[in-house]
């Protein structure tokens, strides 16, 4: 009796590791992680991508490093080596912002991962109010960036995230990475942004019905996805599930919330200009029809 009672507690606290990774940050608190396979130069080029000085170095204890070896533990046997290479390259800086701030991510000569992928799947994680930026000195495909900011954010909450957290931020990055070489970074985004909405349902389908709910975000976007993507996807949804799913699902409706409101900026922004190109052309047709009608009729 007393094994099954240490077993079913074990069991418990597993479970409670895995549905939710969010520690606290002190606001201002900040980290550099570095490639390890940069160069001393290279090291100063991304410096100057983050906008930070060596003075940083001072401070030993914020600044690390992020070898292939880590990189790999995530990654081998689910990518094939020449996506995420041979050396640890890509690096990343992190600082707290006040709670409630969301994330901010920028990247620099990161060929693979988007800002929105990165951020997808650090709200995933559980990983948020936080300024990141993602740089390279010269174009990578950005894969080591997300184990760098793993060890940075267990370095500055003094906790470690649960395994199954941290495989399940990759899984969902390698999977919109996959379905943004063929449908569009943005859209792949999208429609895994989609999947985590309807966690809470999904838990309850069968395989089937989950695809055919994953058919219906494909056409909604407006993307054709093979029967080999769909299953990719139902598999990571059903990683997800094993998460905390409404902490998953609320965070996914905020960021979509996010990225609808810039979407809508940004096409407002692009009819403003439309509409202004339209009109100096209008005015352009009457100025050469008045030029037409008074010159060339006097002519006449």
């Amino acid at each position: 009796m007393m094994k099954r009672i240490i077993s079913a507690a074990l069991a418990l606290l597993f479970i409670l590791g895995a549905a939710s990774s969010a520690f606290a940050m002190d606001e201002g608190d900040w980290r550099v992680v570095f490639g390890a396979d940069l160069t001393e130069e290279e090291q100063a080029e991304v410096l100057n991508l983050f906008g930070l000085s060596e003075a940083i170095y001072q401070d030993a204890n914020r600044v690390l490093n992020v070898t292939i070896s880590e990189e790999r533990f995530y990654l081998e046997g689910k990518v094939s080596s020449d996506k995420f290479g041979t050396r640890s390259i890509s690096s990343i800086f992190i600082r707290a912002l006040s709670k409630g701030s969301g994330l901010k991510v920028s990247t620099h000569n990161i060929s693979y991962c988007t800002a929105e992928m990165y951020k997808s799947v650090l709200t995933t994680v559980g990983i948020t109010d936080a300024e990141i930026i993602v740089a390279s000195p010269r174009p990578v495909s950005g894969t080591a960036a997300l184990t760098g900011i793993y060890k940075a954010y267990e370095s500055m909450t003094g906790s470690l995230i649960n395994e199954y957290i941290k495989q399940a931020g990759f899984d969902e990055l390698l999977a919109t990475w996959d379905l943004a070489e063929v449908i569009g970074s943005d859209e792949a985004t999208e429609v895994i942004i989609e999947l985590k909405k309807i966690l809470d349902v999904t838990q309850t389908m069968s395989d089937d019905e989950v695809k055919e709910n994953i058919r219906t975000i494909a056409t909604d976007n407006d993307v054709v996805l093979t029967e080999e993507q769909v299953q990719q996807i139902l598999t990571l949804g059903r990683t997800l599930e094993g998460l905390d799913v409404e902490q998953i699902r609320q965070r996914a409706l905020s960021l979509a919330d996010n990225v609808t409101g810039w979407q809508k900026f940004a096409n407002g922004v692009k009819q403003v200009f439309e509409d202004i190109g339209e009109f100096l052309r209008e005015v352009a047709k009457f100025l050469s029809d008045v030029f037409r009608n008074v010159f060339m009729g006097n002519e006449e």
